[in-house]
């Protein structure tokens, strides 16, 4: 049997047209510029493990624990005046792995959806994980001059990437690392698939239902066109009737602590 934790990790306020751009005509709104309070929501950040009898996987790592203590100086100004995180005592993946029994060491893959701080922010807590990875286009994206990502983060941590398509990491079906371009430039969700039902990790492909169901666009794109592809492609997968679920990193209306496949 294979077990999906669904890790919480704190959360982050962010405008409403972060989630669902369709919800201002303003193309800037997603910044928060000029924004008042009543524009602004907060919204859960997740990450998971994945007990499979081939090894323990790590989907993403949400905060460092140094949010807690200078949140401005740990996200810098722009990623904190954009979105603000906040991690409680007991939220982490530091403590929910011990909750479970499990400390980092005992990761054997930490894949990282992509890299934005509230999905790769906690990556130097997970360094002592056998394998860190994330998609190639990713990682050569992240290495470029821009502020949605914080290279100091992950300064000296080696980060081992898989191709930009399909990749079995355990060679027979049961992992399966997607590409999910668009949101980012190596955008990656993780299907796990059991016996006769799969769940699909699909990180910031999408924020909620409505994302696949009515291909509806998150306020910060990498790319329109494959944005749109991989929302089809998540519809796709959620109306085949062995999906018990598409896991979404800030869907506020996920409640589940796990799932067995």
């Amino acid at each position: 049997m294979i077990k999906v934790y669904v890790l919480p990790c704190g959360s982050t306020t962010v405008d409403e047209t972060i989630p669902f751009s369709n919800l201002s005509k303003n193309p800037l709104a997603f910044t928060g510029l000029f924004r008042g309070r009543d524009k602004k929501i907060k919204v859960p950040v997740r990450a998971y493990l994945i007990e499979h009898q081939k090894g323990l996987i790590l989907v993403d790592t949400g905060w460092d624990d140094a949010i807690r203590t200078n949140p401005k100086k740990y996200e810098g100004f722009m990623n904190f005046f954009a979105s603000p995180g906040y991690l409680p005592k007991g939220d982490g993946i530091v403590d929910c792995l011990k909750s479970l029994g499990y400390k980092m060491s005992d990761i054997d893959y930490c894949i990282l959806t992509h890299m934005d701080i509230d999905h790769a922010g906690g990556i130097r807590e997970a360094a002592n994980a056998k394998h860190i990875m994330t998609s190639e286009s990713e990682l050569r994206e992240a290495k470029k001059p821009n502020p949605r990502y914080l290279r100091r983060l992950w300064k000296e941590i080696d980060i081992e990437t898989f191709p930009d398509s399909e990749v079995d990491l355990f060679s027979d079906g049961s992992v399966v690392l997607i590409p999910m371009h668009g949101h980012s430039a190596g955008m990656t969700a993780v299907k796990i698939s059991g016996k006769d039902k799969f769940v699909i990790i699909a990180g910031d492909a999408g924020y909620g239902k409505e994302s696949w169901r009515d291909l509806v666009l998150p306020g910060v794109e990498y790319d329109r066109k494959q944005t749109l592809k991989s929302l089809e492609k998540l519809r796709s997968f959620a109306i085949d009737e062995k999906c018990e679920a598409i896991l979404m990193t800030h869907d506020s209306k996920c409640d589940k602590k796990y799932f067995e496949l």
